[in-house]
């Protein structure tokens, strides 16, 4: 696949049962586009705040604020979505504000569920259509809501159409629904780890989002993902008898001191990885069997905090996997 082909939808949303690295996942989709030469900005939904630090900047506010050569950020506030929705599209600048309270925004969100969501959605559309911004984005990364409340934040606007027969807000929200439907225009993609519980609820997710809410999906990352450390003649070697003598000289050729601990704690640690290795592949032989969309591994990182230069890393890793594709 080329990688315009993958950025030909504007709007890549990108979900996943919580802690599964979706966050960085999508740090590392906007780093792949602005190197391909795409104007970024990454929307993030919740109030984490983790994507900020990835890139080393300051807190996100709801208007777009670069981060890094070529990728924007901006963090989606209910409220001032409100105000922006008055605003533009019934010129109530004076008193948009008035309306737009954390308190009265939690009372009319709670008499009417799902307009949080809606509110969160149209400034997405906002930023596609380019009606608020004077920035101009090729591609738009949403940090959507874990997969539990993705349903819902998505079907949102299907169910305020359904409701309203008629008038500007039944229309806005087609908008909405229009957005969402277009393969060309949004597509989602799920993040997973290779274990049973986020694997089956990623399934379950992928086939919701196809039968009831007909988005677009694209390929599923499969996170932190043990490699294949060693060649069968390696395995060969692990299962018999270990020449500690010839390994405790290599060693010592490079400054280690190695003794029957440490050998005996490195030959725990590779079985324990050969046996975690073994469970992945088992729950990702069940992840490509229960969907039509490819799944692309992303490496298990072994640094004590994910930084930049590690999300640069993934990046790469899903652009060489995607042009294979």
């Amino acid at each position: 696949m080329l990688l315009d082909e993958f950025f030909d939808p504007k709007i890549l949303i990108v979900s996943g049962k919580g802690g599964v690295g979706k966050t960085t996942v999508s740090a590392a989709l906007a780093i792949m586009a602005a190197k391909a030469g795409h104007r970024v900005c990454i929307a993030e939904v919740d109030e984490k705040g983790t994507l900020p630090a990835i890139f080393g900047s300051e807190g996100l506010g709801y208007e777009p604020s670069k981060m890094c050569p070529g990728i924007w950020g901006l963090r989606i506030i209910p409220e001032e979505s409100l105000a922006e929705y008055l605003r533009v599209q019934y010129h109530m600048k004076r008193i948009s504000k008035a309306f737009t309270s954390t308190h009265f925004v939690d009372y009319i969100t709670t008499a009417a569920p799902g307009l949080k969501d809606i509110l969160i959605l149209g400034k997405i559309w906002y930023l596609e259509q380019e009606r608020t911004t004077k920035e101009r984005f090729d591609t738009i990364v949403v940090d959507a809501p874990a997969a539990g409340h993705m349903l819902t934040f998505l079907s949102a606007p299907s169910g305020l159409s359904d409701a309203l027969r008629v008038g500007p807000v039944r229309r806005q929200a087609d908008w909405l629904v229009q957005m969402l439907r277009d393969p060309k225009r949004a597509r989602v993609h799920l993040v997973t780890l290779p274990e049973e519980m986020p694997v089956s609820e990623t399934l379950e997710t992928t086939r919701a989002l196809e039968e009831r809410l007909e988005i677009a999906q694209g390929p599923l990352f499969a996170n932190a993902v043990y490699s294949e450390l060693f060649t069968p003649q390696e395995e060969k070697k692990l299962k018999g008898t270990i020449d500690r003598a010839a390994l405790r000289t290599q060693g010592e050729a490079v400054g280690l001191a190695l003794d029957d601990e440490d050998f005996d704690a490195l030959f725990s640690y590779a079985r324990f990885l050969r046996s975690r290795r073994s469970i992945q592949e088992t729950h990702l032989r069940n992840l490509r069997a229960g969907t039509g969309e490819p799944v692309i591994e992303l490496p298990f990182l072994f640094s004590a905090g994910l930084a930049l230069p590690d999300v640069e890393n993934l990046a790469d890793v899903i652009e060489e996997k995607v042009e294979k594709l």
